[in-house]
């Protein structure tokens, strides 16, 4: 069960067609919030929106409605409407794999929150965040990716606290059994070299930056 959500952040360029790739393949799709306004311009009407609803109006809501959608209220001011989001086609569609996308950009305390988000979520997902620069995906263990197209692009590896046993294979800048940590040593801008890249943890919080290019 492969779900689409798109949140509110605005998105561009390569986003945007990775987002209509993405949702015909997709099982669901839902609008996180005002989100489901940005797939309504974009020609998309969401199976279901969600949210705490305090960026549609009635008005906006009504015409979703009307068009299709299904609202799916989830006012929980606990969490964020991104990780109700999760929780939700998790729980009660069954997703295995979901694709995310306007949730990164804007507000530093929103980004922050979204990763948080794919680190919770991304141990029992396939979890993907698309924007206009790059996707992103939590290493769980082993990541790879293969491609004729990865080769020249940007890779980052974002740690959330020390991360140990990293091994990357098929970039410029190559760690074997190596460690990062925030304040002690990043692992930003790398170059992927191969038509297959791996990079590999022992334990620790490792998010995966893939420039599109």
């Amino acid at each position: 069960m492969h779900a689409v959500l798109c949140a509110n952040a605005p998105f561009s360029g390569e986003a945007e067609e990775l987002l209509q790739e993405a949702v015909a393949r997709a099982d669901i799709l839902l609008g996180v919030d005002g989100g489901a306004r940005t797939l309504q311009r974009y020609g998309l009407i969401p199976h279901i929106i969600t949210g705490d609803g305090d960026s549609l109006s009635d008005d906006e809501r009504a015409v979703l409605v009307r068009a299709g959608a299904k609202l799916v209220p989830t006012p929980d001011q606990d969490y964020t409407d991104l990780d109700k989001a999760l929780t939700y086609v998790r729980e009660e569609w069954g997703a295995t794999k979901v694709t995310v996308f306007g949730a990164t950009g804007g507000r530093l305390d929103h980004s922050y929150s979204v990763f948080s988000a794919l680190i919770k979520h991304g141990r029992s997902l396939s979890l993907q965040l698309v924007d206009e620069t790059a996707m992103y995906e939590l290493v769980v263990g082993e990541w790879q990716r293969s491609g004729s197209d990865l080769v020249g692009r940007p890779l980052s590896l974002l740690a959330f606290g020390r991360v140990e046993g990293i091994t990357t294979k098929g970039v410029r800048w190559p760690l074997t059994n190596d460690w990062l940590a925030p304040g002690l040593r990043d692992g930003t801008l790398n170059e992927v070299t191969e038509d297959s890249v791996t990079v590999a943890v022992a334990s620790g919080e490792l998010i995966v930056m893939l420039h599109h290019i």
